[in-house]
């Protein structure tokens, strides 16, 4: 089927918008299809780790983060009752914290100043196959006059979010709902540590905040459980396991953002990348690959898609070559799964660390300890570590270490120091199953 695009992109989110910004100047002809392309409210995707920040640089996209108020963030801060300590990103990097759906308009409106992308405002219904069951474009209903219309491409992309209507085709696996985030904002708030995240381990319910403007700071709340909470639990939930904990210095802001009652929730996913091979179509973003927002690792491992993609696009002389095309598929989905399994891991084995009273503060002693250790678990979290052997190292370190401590304490501790080794295995074992193989952690001790 001829067609006038190169490339069929479904859903102007984060992940379609990114890939038709960075590819479109390069005069790659680009459909990129929306049901609605007006400013989104999110309260995840605030935080681009020092990864994400320079994934953006080396597409020569970095220029997307200026104008419209982002922070810079230096690094973290661990606040354990009166405890407080701060771990910097590696030297001279970064990370942005920012206004989602601001970010998003930048990267849209770079898009679209291309004259090869063609913007088209519709809902995507199904993806068209041929008599191959080669996926050869989209149906959708546009958006102003309700016509059924079709597009034609030899690659379509879908990124349509978490809530895909294409994953059933594409992909063989299933979401499952960790817990849910409350997300405040906190207006002409004093953090602790001004221009750092921060992640509050005092109560029995992890949370967290970075600032996203000049007088704003994005607050977040973990939920536990895999169901939506209703409004009256989530009350009881701020007084018992959150507002004894905040800090005095960002009191009075959290106290008016909860009278004024503009909480958000949202659930939180965890969801390993298994696609299904098709020729002619491949999935970006969370359509395909979900973590849990703990770390803020979500974009960091969207831009490195979109890099890993486009990379092999680019190196095809054209996109007549539909075999071609199925190849360099192929090798996104297994590049693209090494680049980003520490930060699917990561993401998931430290919320169930934050949510263990023993690991909790095993980590925060860990961490406390400084050196080495904390400097390459910062890199891991900020992106800049992919070493797999790395990731699973620090992991038991903290582990062994949480154990050591406990009997060093007292012999009648080998109890819980027992309990935090297998805690530990139960948290790590099904992630490391789904994201890793022994081949690449071994590979990795020798990388390092």
């Amino acid at each position: 089927m001829k067609s006038e695009f190169d490339i069929c992109i479904i859903g102007a989110g984060m992940a379609g918008a990114t890939i038709a910004a960075y590819l479109a100047p390069k005069g790659i002809r680009v459909a990129l299809i929306d049901h609605c392309f007006k400013e989104k409210k999110r309260i995840v995707g605030e935080l681009l780790q020092p990864g994400a920040v320079l994934s953006l640089e080396q597409m020569a996209l970095g220029h997307l983060l200026e104008g419209f108020d982002a922070q810079p963030v230096d690094g973290y801060s661990l606040l354990q009752g009166d405890k407080k300590i701060t771990i910097p990103y590696p030297l001279h990097y970064k990370g942005m914290g920012l206004h989602n759906g601001r970010f998003l308009q930048k990267i849209r409106a770079s898009a679209l100043q291309n004259e090869s992308v063609e913007q088209i405002h519709g809902k995507a219904l199904e993806l068209l196959e041929n008599e191959r069951h080669e996926i050869i474009g989209v149906s959708y209903r546009e958006s102003l006059t309700s016509e059924i219309k079709s597009i034609y491409a030899p690659l379509t992309i879908t990124s349509d979010g978490f809530f895909s209507n294409f994953r059933e085709s594409l992909s063989n696996n299933e979401k499952t709902v960790t817990s849910y985030f409350i997300g405040l904002i906190l207006k002409d708030c004093d953090m602790p540590f001004p221009r750092h995240g921060h992640v509050f381990l005092s109560g029995p319910t992890p949370f967290i905040c970075y600032p996203i403007s000049t007088n704003e700071v994005r607050l977040l709340i973990d939920f536990p459980g895999d169901q939506l909470p209703r409004k009256f639990l989530l009350q009881e939930h701020l007084d018992a396991n959150v507002t004894p904990y905040i800090p005095e210095c960002m009191l009075a802001s959290y106290q008016y953002a909860i009278e004024e009652g503009g909480f958000k929730v949202m659930p939180n996913h965890y969801m390993a990348a298994k696609p299904i091979f098709r020729k002619g179509a491949v999935m970006l973003g969370d359509a395909l690959n979900m973590r849990h927002p703990l770390t803020g690792g979500g974009l960091t491992a969207v831009f490195s898609d979109i890099q890993i993609l486009s990379g092999h696009l680019l190196a095809m002389p054209d996109f007549k070559n539909t075999d071609l095309i199925h190849q360099k598929i192929e090798a996104y989905y297994r590049d693209r799964q090494h680049a980003n399994a520490n930060l699917n891991v990561l993401a998931n084995a430290l919320y169930g660390v934050m949510s263990n009273e023993l690991l909790k503060t095993a980590v925060f002693k860990y961490l406390q300890c400084g050196g080495v250790n904390a400097q390459e678990s910062i890199a891991i979290l900020a992106g800049l570590n992919r070493n797999h052997y790395s990731l699973i190292k620090q992991f038991f370190c903290l582990a062994m270490f949480g154990a050591y401590d406990l009997v060093r304490e007292s012999l009648t501790n080998i109890p819980k120091a027992t309990k935090i080794l297998l805690d530990a295995l139960i948290i790590i074992k099904p992630l490391a199953k789904n994201e890793l193989s022994v081949a690449e952690v071994v590979s990795g001790y020798f990388k390092k």
